[in-house]
C-alpha cells in the first residue's frame, strides 16, 4: 500500500503525554498572542512592542506542534 507524502503516525506516539503538554503550551501561547494583539490596539506607549510580541507568540504557538515537537520526537 502506498502512503501519502506525510507518513502515518504510530498510535502510541499520538497519545503521548508530550503531545498533550505541547498542545497546552501552544494554546497558552496563542491565547497570549491574542491578548497582546488586543493590548497593542488599545495602548499608546508600548503598542509597537506588544504588537511584535503578539506576532512572536502566535508564531511560537504554531511552531510547537508543527516543528518543535516532531523534531524532538524523532529517534
Amino acid at each position: 500500500m502506498t502512503y501519502p507524502v506525510i507518513a502515518p503516525r504510530d498510535e502510541e506516539r499520538t497519545e503521548s503525554a508530550g503531545r498533550a503538554v505541547g498542545a497546552f503550551f501552544a494554546f497558552v501561547a496563542f491565547a497570549a498572542g491574542i491578548v497582546l494583539f488586543a493590548v497593542s490596539f488599545t495602548g499608546e506607549d508600548w503598542s509597537r512592542w506588544t504588537f511584535v510580541g503578539a506576532i512572536l507568540a502566535v508564531t511560537l504557538a504554531f511552531m510547537i506542534p508543527t516543528t518543535i515537537l516532531p523534531a524532538l520526537e524523532d529517534d
